[in-house]
């Protein structure tokens, strides 16, 4: 049987005879998050089993014995020449009294056991460190978390699917490839933008151009040059323009809008043109309307004059190369640098290399390269930015890329080109030291979308606090799939901690003295996952990140706001 087709009673059984998997943990953790009913079924069947274990403990009859209660099927009947059996006269209330008398007891030890189990669901069964337990304990109270049982949400009519040498206007932010877009105007100062709207109409603006997005079906276009390709899907697809109303038919046409007017062409089917005061008008493939001061003229179409997908693609094709090219430049130039502790490019052609090769290239004196290269466990080498390199991906709990790196440092900074697919855990790990012993950093993502970064400020947990340093959420679902570039530097000079998305600054904080560490170090420690099972049940948490990583470079120094920003400029896809 799949787990998924697993019910609630068939799962807490394998529960209690010890033989649940983890993906029937991970079921039952699920229902019990989802469902009152199933929370209250769950406490009964712990008090029940507590009641059970009394009785048995006390030395009476086994609460499962059938000549007590009838919970087993019942004796075939009598033969008809034998003689019935006469019931036995049992003390009655004195085994009532003690039944209540074990269902009270069993209540509150029912209570004590669900915690207990509870804890089970979450965390594996591992008895955690004592700095494991505490740095978990605090996260319930320290850092706010998502209402698990509402469901995820994002909003938007449409989204930006291709740019190329796309230049935004002052008035609207600086849009990217996979951003949703909301009701309201976009505004291209040069360029191309494809635009895809949700009901299955696709736009391609020519710079300059000004839309106004009003609704998943429609839109305004202002001014500029718009191609627009709606299958019979999304048939019915209106753009306004002057006091006129263009209504898609399933085919695809082209708009551009001046000062002296507006023309409509159709390259393929026919729409239907709509005016105040005036029959509407049906255009079909090859004819055209020009309106020029209140006057209109037909037009043959001129399909040359717009840009059309597949010639946008090819132009985003030469322009993804060039970035590439570009990158891969700055790249062989950023792993001179001397700050640089450890730097995996991910751009080997080897996808059958379990290594992760360190492309930092040591000073006189130092340790070879290859003794940062990192072991990689379960994840796997996909495309990464662009076709022609890697990235790693991380699915399953035990992903994880092992890294050992010796010696002791003051300042850092962590930059990583990032691609979440769901934040499932309370921590994402981005990069984790094993042990997490004084002067070690913890790098990582938590499930409310915010970055968070701390360095151990003590041997011992009475020692003072590390400082959390977290930044306002900056990831949703409908960032899911879309290259991130995130960076924190550790400032021990300036005694600040810095966080930043797709170079530039999100958050700042100081560092207060008595959590300030002066001498850092990482030694063991896991990319993508956090540590390794250090019981002899091999238990460990879980925190591996659900997504891609690509490009990770680790330096010891603090790196200035313009050099996160020119790491992301020349990086982004």
């Amino acid at each position: 049987m799949m787990a998924n087709d697993q019910t609630l009673d068939e799962l807490l059984i394998e529960l209690e005879s010890g033989s649940i998997s983890e993906q029937q943990r991970e079921l039952l953790r699920s229902k019990l998050r989802e469902s009152e009913e199933a929370r209250k079924q769950f406490l009964q069947w712990q008090m029940l089993s507590a009641a059970m274990q009394l009785e048995s403990a006390s030395g009476g009859m086994p609460i499962g014995d059938d000549a007590s209660i009838g919970l087993v099927a019942s004796q075939p009947d009598p033969q008809p020449d034998s003689t019935p059996v006469q019931p036995t006269n049992r003390p009655k209330p004195r085994l009532a009294l003690r039944w209540k008398s074990l269902l009270t007891l069993a209540a509150g030890v029912g209570l004590c056991l669900l915690a207990t189990r509870w804890a089970y669901l979450e965390w594996g069964g591992q008895l955690a460190k004592l700095r494991m337990a505490a740095e978990q304990t605090q996260s319930a109270t320290d850092f706010p978390s998502q209402a698990r049982n509402a469901e995820a949400t994002a909003s938007g009519i449409a989204m930006v699917t291709r740019l190329v040498d796309a230049k935004w206007d002052d008035t609207t932010p600086n849009l990217e490839i996979g951003t949703a877009l909301k009701p309201g105007a976009v505004s291209l100062q040069s360029g191309y933008a494809q635009i895809e709207f949700f009901c299955g109409a696709t736009v391609v603006l020519e710079g300059p151009a000004q839309m106004e997005l009003i609704s998943s079906t429609s839109a305004k276009f202002l001014r500029g040059r718009l191609r627009a390709t709606v299958p019979p899907a999304a048939r019915g697809f209106e753009i306004d323009v002057d006091d006129m109303k263009v209504v898609d038919l399933g085919t695809e046409f082209g708009l551009a809008v001046t000062d002296k007017g507006a023309d409509v062409q159709v390259f393929d089917g026919e729409v239907e043109l709509h005016r105040s005061g005036a029959e509407k008008q049906l255009l079909t493939a090859g004819q055209a309307i020009q309106r020029d001061n209140e006057q209109l003229s037909h037009l043959a179409a001129t399909p040359d004059q717009f840009v059309d997908l597949a010639s946008l693609d090819t132009q985003a094709r030469g322009q993804t190369a060039q970035r590439y090219q570009r990158w891969l430049a700055y790249s062989r130039k950023l792993r001179k640098d001397s700050r640089l502790i450890a730097y995996y490019a991910m751009d080997e052609t080897q996808p059958w290399n379990r290594k992760l090769l360190n492309k930092a290239e040591p000073s006189k004196g130092e340790l070879a390269a290859s003794e940062y290269d990192g072991a990689i466990v379960g994840a796997s080498r996909i495309a990464g930015r662009w076709r022609d390199k890697d990235s790693l991906e991380f699915k399953q709990p035990g992903d994880r890329v092992r890294v050992n790196v010796p010696g002791e440092f003051r300042s850092l900074t962590f930059a990583v080109w990032v691609k979440i697919d769901s934040l499932d855990r309370w921590y994402n790990s981005l990069f984790l030291t094993d042990s997490y012993q004084k002067g070690e950093p913890h790098w990582q993502i938590l499930d409310t979308g915010q970055l968070f970064f701390s360095v151990r400020a003590a041997e011992s947990v009475s020692g003072p606090e590390h400082k959390k340093v977290l930044s306002p959420p900056f990831w949703n679902p409908s960032l899911s799939g879309r290259w991130l570039h995130l960076a924190t530097t550790y400032d021990v000079d300036a005694k600040q901690t810095i966080h930043y998305l797709n170079g530039k600054q999100i958050h700042q904080e100081t560092i207060p003295d008595f959590q300030l560490v002066e001498t850092t170090r990482i030694g063991m420690a896991s990319i993508g996952n956090w540590s390794m099972p250090t019981k002899e049940d091999d238990h460990f948490a879980v925190r591996n990140l659900n997504g891609s990583l690509d490009e990770l470079a680790i330096f010891k120094a603090a790196l200035s706001p313009e050099e996160i920003a020119q790491m992301y400029e020349h990086g982004r896809p």
